[in-house]
């Protein structure tokens, strides 16, 4: 038996869960810019989760009132959140030729350029999309062997977290340097021997934080205006980088809402937490890079580690169609 003021304790705690739990489900729902609510959004599947403790809480101390507030929450944040566990039947299926695709940040140039040569070729990466490219990085890269294995690049380092480039195993054309961004993004198609090809995005928009998060806003909204204004008969299109952006971010959600689809959605994979990786022994705890398509379907995405970055890498492997 519980004593009264043991129930009443644990019944503020159960009300505190649910406000967390809230907290959480607003976030996700409103397109916030501010700063700090911005990073917080970003936390927003673990803020929901505590609606569960609010459940189990206010379950035991038979607050009936609570109890049912805490499992509507509950029952709003899972609706929320199951889909990215569901594979995505409704996207239509594609027939053509496989490409396996890698999105690196290598962390202001700092990752082991041996560690992602050997992730390009032990998961047979067609395609690497590169941020936080700088000089020297690519120096780096180039002795480890890249290119070997990737004959093909269109780079653009630059200092800091400036950089990027596309390593690809198939040759590139229509190379352009979209240059409306702060930190450089770039596109180019890659055209396999079958004479199929494809669209390939670079991108990495600036965060949130410390930047100024209208800046952010900004650049995901220019982002959106890119891919609204690429033709839907121009062939498949893939995107690829580091987003600074969960889904849980109402301007990420507007980029993939339409005929632009994450991979990890089509297949339900989840969230692929890729940020921040150098904190051992824990995880990372968010999910900021991201691969995207249009007119093309991913069979599989995972996260791989990158030595000596402070992220994970992505790599999906993508049937091109219809």
């Amino acid at each position: 038996m519980i004593a009264a003021s043991g129930v009443r304790a644990l019944t503020a705690l159960g009300w505190c869960a649910v406000l967390v739990g809230v907290s959480g489900v607003v976030l996700r729902f409103l397109d916030v810019h501010n700063q700090r609510l911005l990073v917080l959004a970003s936390a927003a599947p673990y803020l929901m989760a505590a609606a569960a403790v609010g459940v189990l809480v206010l379950g035991v101390t038979r607050h009936w009132v609570g109890f049912g507030v805490a499992l509507t929450v509950a029952a709003v944040a899972t609706l929320s959140q199951a889909p990215l566990y569901l594979a995505n039947g409704s996207a239509p299926a594609a027939s053509g030729p496989e490409v396996t695709v890698m999105q690196a940040n290598i962390w202001l140039g700092n990752a082991d350029p041996d560690s992602l040569r050997r992730q390009i070729e032990d998961n047979d990466v067609d395609v690497v999309t590169v941020n936080e490219l700088t000089p020297e990085a690519v120096g780096r890269l180039e002795a480890s062997g890249i290119s070997s294995v990737l004959p093909h690049s269109f780079l653009r380092p630059g200092t800091g977290g400036v950089g990027t480039g596309i390593w690809s195993r198939y040759p590139l054309s229509e190379q352009i340097h979209h240059e409306e961004f702060l930190l450089t993004a770039l596109s180019a198609r890659i055209t396999l021997p079958d004479g199929a090809s494809a669209a390939v995005y670079a991108l990495h928009p600036v965060p949130p934080w410390p930047v100024d998060s209208a800046v952010w806003a900004g650049e995901m909204d220019r982002i959106k205006a890119l891919l609204d204004g690429i033709p839907e008969d121009s062939g498949p299109v893939i995107l690829s980088g580091d987003f600074n952006s969960t889904r849980d971010h109402v301007k990420y959600r507007n980029l993939v809402s339409g005929r632009f689809r994450d991979a990890a959605d089509q297949v339900g994979a989840g969230i692929q937490n890729t940020y921040p990786a150098d904190r051992q022994p824990f995880p990372p705890m968010i999910a900021i890079d991201h691969i995207v398509t249009s007119g093309a379907r991913a069979q599989s995405i995972e996260s791989v580690v990158i030595a000596g970055s402070d992220h994970r890498g992505l790599i999906a492997t993508i049937t091109l169609g219809p």
